[in-house]
């Protein structure tokens, strides 16, 4: 049966929950919650095609439409066969979207008279992070990062970290406008985030997002959160903070990784998107690993 893909709404939650996180490869954009957030912005569709999950998204505006490895098999080639045609059917060749080190042998092992041609770009790649280093700061590399994190708590010693719920997703909203209100004007990828977070909010619990404000008595100073990628691997989807308040980031980002359940053992804090300010902040994290993620394109088989 041909491939009969729809739009990813709120209403996909059921069917992309069968899938992910239980399957999930541990790229930041893969968790329910980001799937759903983000699928207006990246135009997302998918369909489930032989109890397989098939992902069609942009990888960024602008960028030509790429399919993901197929989530829940071990890319069978009868399903990139229906894959291919389908964008056959579009005038397109067949893009798979991943990660790079392990989708060109999956996509060699399924398919391994095609030709592939590569296209990759740094700022698509995902920051990943020990998560004992983030809780600790301990190490060299975030001797900075650990002493604005002291400033904090000896400025605040009573400060406390609290799980984001239902009640208190309205102090997050508080903050929120607080926080953006700072910019004399909204760019159009600032509107996204705020759309997505406030998306979030509304369905914290059915998508299975995690995190917690950071709060000195009544005042909130920051909140984060974000979702399990795979068993041992968490995506820190958003983490906002009052730059007025010395160390208050790097005290989040360290109380959050220490919420996290203990199986956890890695953080996925995204890509830098090709901003500068933005991987300057994340190298400043010093990462233990990089998600190099891309697309294959297939040329077309040659038919007789």
């Amino acid at each position: 049966m041909p491939i009969q893909l729809k739009p990813v709404t709120f209403e996909s939650l059921d069917d992309l929950k069968r899938f992910l996180p239980a399957k999930g490869t541990g790229d930041c954009n893969l968790s329910v919650a980001s799937l759903i957030a983000r699928a207006q912005e990246r135009e997302t569709h998918y369909a489930i095609v032989n109890d397989t999950l098939v992902i069609r998204w942009r990888a960024a505006a602008g960028e030509p439409f790429v399919w993901l490895l197929p989530i829940g098999c071990d890319c069978c080639p009868c399903v990139l066969a229906e894959m291919e045609s389908w964008s056959e059917k579009k005038g397109e060749p067949l893009r798979l979207f991943g990660n790079l080190t392990e989708l060109v042998p999956a996509v060699e092992k399924a398919l391994p008279y095609r030709t592939l041609s590569m296209t990759t770009k740094t700022a698509w790649w995902d920051y990943l992070y020990k998560r004992d280093d983030i809780e600790s700061l301990r190490g060299r590399k975030l001797h900075g990062k650990r002493n604005f994190s002291k400033r904090f708590w000896t400025a605040y010693p009573h400060a406390r970290f609290v799980p984001i719920t239902s009640e208190t997703i309205p102090l997050c909203r508080e903050f929120l406008t607080r926080w953006y209100a700072r910019f004399d004007e909204m760019s159009e990828s600032m509107k996204d985030e705020a759309r997505a977070i406030e998306m979030a909010f509304d369905h914290f619990d059915t998508m299975e997002l995690q995190g917690g404000l950071l709060m000195v008595g009544d005042r909130v100073c920051g909140f984060s959160y974000g979702a399990r990628l795979t068993e041992t691997m968490f995506a820190v989807h958003i983490e906002k903070a009052d730059r007025e308040v010395v160390g208050a980031y790097p005290a989040l980002a360290s109380e959050l990784a220490r919420s996290l359940p203990d199986e956890i053992e890695w953080l996925n804090r995204e890509e830098d998107l090709g901003i500068d300010g933005l991987r300057k902040a994340k190298q400043d994290w010093s990462p233990a690993a990089m998600f190099e993620k891309g697309y294959v394109t297939l040329e077309p088989s040659k038919r007789a």
